[in-house]
């Protein structure tokens, strides 16, 4: 975790906004925290924090699966309206007309995990501390997001790349979440003179294609030599390719266990290390987890598969809570 410099003011032409906003973003803040939940800021205070000036009139906050009724019922206790929006990754809250989106799941199945946590980064806001997400897991997820619907997230991510110190190797490994989309974005970023690395454009590239052939880059014709780390983009080590490769091929078979139908399995924890991949989580029936190991069998043929998922007993509720 480190700091960084103070974010700015919320954009709004309305002070009678900005102060409601910043009242309910200290009382969002001190209704988790109170609570003991992991969280970080995502969205337009992140993106302005780290990227950008932008306005933003709502609260988006990431939060643990697993803590999801917590966030809602910890929002409740200090005032807030809740309701459960989308039991599949989005809850909301609501206090004097400000909008807080507590997010558990967001597009390309990124959770808030246990390293994304470990790296969040401390910002200055109006005197009090706000945790952001890492610009590099919220480029990720800025890229992710996007759709025609919603083009900020494309240009939020842009300007995350123009002002944020990124973590470029970091960035390569988490973006097996959505490897297509962020080297689009990395070559979209280079086509309007903003600077990325050759040998990140390079590495995605071979993880995505298994194309490791590297091209030496000339001095353009003005003579004026690129800089020092863009003349010749040093190769990826074999170890760090196959292990992105690995990485990748995890990412695939997440979004398998979560489309297949013999699955359907958003949860199941995967981890890969070397050529052993250990499976985690909980599932209803048997069956389920006989068929979570099946598919991982097909998409790492020849790896050891360690299944350690646990078949719970689920009865139903005799009567359903109200969050107030």
């Amino acid at each position: 975790m480190k700091v960084v410099r103070p974010l700015p003011r919320v954009t709004t032409e309305d002070p009678e906004l900005a102060d409601r906003f910043d009242r309910v973003l200290s009382e969002t803040v001190v209704a988790i925290e109170e609570a003991g939940i992991r969280y970080a800021f995502i969205g337009g205070i992140a993106s302005g924090g780290l990227g950008r000036p932008r306005s933003t009139r709502d609260i988006d906050l990431f939060v643990m699966p697993e803590d999801a009724e917590i966030t809602l019922r910890a929002l409740a206790r200090h005032g807030f309206k809740t309701e459960r929006t989308d039991p599949s990754w989005l809850y909301k809250g609501f206090k004097e007309g400000v909008l807080v989106d507590v997010i558990f799941r967001s597009k390309g199945e990124i959770y808030l995990d246990q390293e994304m946590y470990q790296r969040m980064i401390v910002a200055e806001y109006h005197g009090r501390r706000l945790r952001l997400v890492a610009p590099e897991d919220l480029l990720i997820i800025k890229a992710a997001a996007h759709s025609e619907l919603t083009p900020s997230h494309w240009h939020d991510a842009i300007a995350l790349l123009s002002h944020a110190n990124l973590d470029w190797e970091y960035l390569i490994r988490r973006a097996r979440r959505a490897p297509r989309r962020i080297l689009s974005l990395l070559l979209y970023a280079q086509s309007n003179d903003v600077w990325v690395p050759n040998h990140v454009i390079h590495e995605l590239y071979a993880v995505i294609f298994g194309d490791t052939q590297r091209a030496v880059t000339r001095p353009p014709a003005t003579g004026v030599l690129p800089p020092k780390q863009d003349r010749i983009p040093p190769a990826p080590s074999q170890a760090r390719t196959e292990q992105a490769r690995a990485e990748y091929g995890v990412g695939h078979l997440r979004e398998s266990l979560a489309s297949d139908p013999r699955t359907h399995e958003l949860d199941i924890e995967i981890e890969q290390s070397g050529n052993r991949i250990l499976l985690r989580g909980d599932v209803n029936v048997a069956d389920r987890r006989d068929a979570v190991e099946a598919i991982a069998r097909e998409k790492f043929p020849g790896f050891a598969i360690e299944n350690q998922i646990r078949v719970l007993s689920c009865p139903e509720p005799s009567e359903t809570e109200e969050v107030r």
